[in-house]
């Protein structure tokens, strides 16, 4: 199949970065503005994305489905989307590149499978694509080595074979780390902080843990500005876990930490305003007062 017009719906922080990329490379890419945010449609602006309002047209218009959205989004808008497309005739090939569990990719690749459309599993790894930044796509299912002619500069798609589900599960089984333990190093620091014994726990980790500690600095004082999205990913974490037996409690726990985080004051904040100028001990200061000052939801 070749592709030539690609529609993307999602155009925050990485949904208009990987168009925006896609388009260099020669591409028609559109997307649906209609009822998303005033943000979402400055960024599919900035990204050269062109509008084509509703999601009907999108699905109409489109050779290629890119599906960039919150994880705990992901089932209802496929299953939304896979509905038109067999009202319409549509053939266009969809794409769930949402940070989602396996069993969770495989339910929506049974809902494309019962009227004989074409599903492909798909996981992005890295920030967004930029100048001096390639991100991983991966993808698994029959049709997955459609995308590597999507390959670019600043992309670069890989396949993982026919099964769906093994392009989430590498997503899952990454994000557990990274993700996970962010949400590991602010609890801990957290804690020290609401013991007293924040600024001895600091030493200590300067002199035994010095590139943990960098590594808390450099994230951690912006960690609230994907709070509520990554919610939804350690969630979806959690069910792959359990789902082959291990425990799902460690990702349970991350996403409360996120969920906690997006309650705060600095979860206001976007990547393009955020303050970057922020320490961690500053971060921390206002994390711990507002974390701690919360109303008790049981009362």
């Amino acid at each position: 199949m070749k592709l030539k017009t690609i529609a993307i719906m999602g155009t925050g922080d990485m949904g208009h970065a990987v168009g925006r990329a896609l388009i260099k490379e020669g591409f028609r890419v559109i997307t649906a503005l209609i009822g998303r945010s005033e943000r979402s449609c400055k960024l599919a602006k900035l990204g050269g994305l062109e509008d084509v309002g509703s999601l009907e047209n999108l699905i109409k218009k489109s050779d290629l489905f890119l599906s960039i959205i919150p994880p705990y989004e992901a089932l209802r808008f496929a299953s939304l989307s896979c509905n038109i497309m067999d009202k319409t005739g549509s053939e266009t090939v969809y794409v769930d590149f949402n940070a989602i569990a396996p069993g969770t990719s495989k339910k929506i690749g049974e809902v494309f499978s019962k009227v004989g459309l074409t599903y492909i599993d798909g996981s992005i790894i890295g920030p967004p694509p930029g100048e001096n930044v390639i991100t991983r796509m991966y993808s698994s299912g029959n049709e997955s080595e459609t995308l590597l002619s999507l390959s670019g500069p600043n992309l670069k798609f890989l396949s993982l074979g026919s099964e769906i589900g093994r392009a989430s599960a590498l997503k899952m089984c990454y994000a557990a780390l990274t993700k996970g333990t962010m949400a590991l190093d602010l609890a801990a620091l957290l804690a020290g902080k609401e013991m007293g014994v924040y600024e001895e726990l600091k030493a200590e980790f300067i002199n035994s843990q010095e590139a943990a500690y960098g590594r808390m600095e450099a994230r951690l004082p912006w960690l609230s500005t994907e709070s509520g999205r990554w919610s939804g990913e350690m969630d979806e974490i959690a069910l792959s876990f359990d789902a082959v037996g291990l425990p799902a409690g460690f990702h349970l726990a991350a996403s409360d930490i996120y969920k906690r985080l997006s309650n705060t004051s600095l979860a206001q904040e976007k990547p393009e305003n955020k303050d970057i100028n922020r320490t961690l001990d500053e971060a921390l200061e206002i994390f711990h007062h507002e974390l701690f000052s919360l109303p008790d939801d049981s009362d």
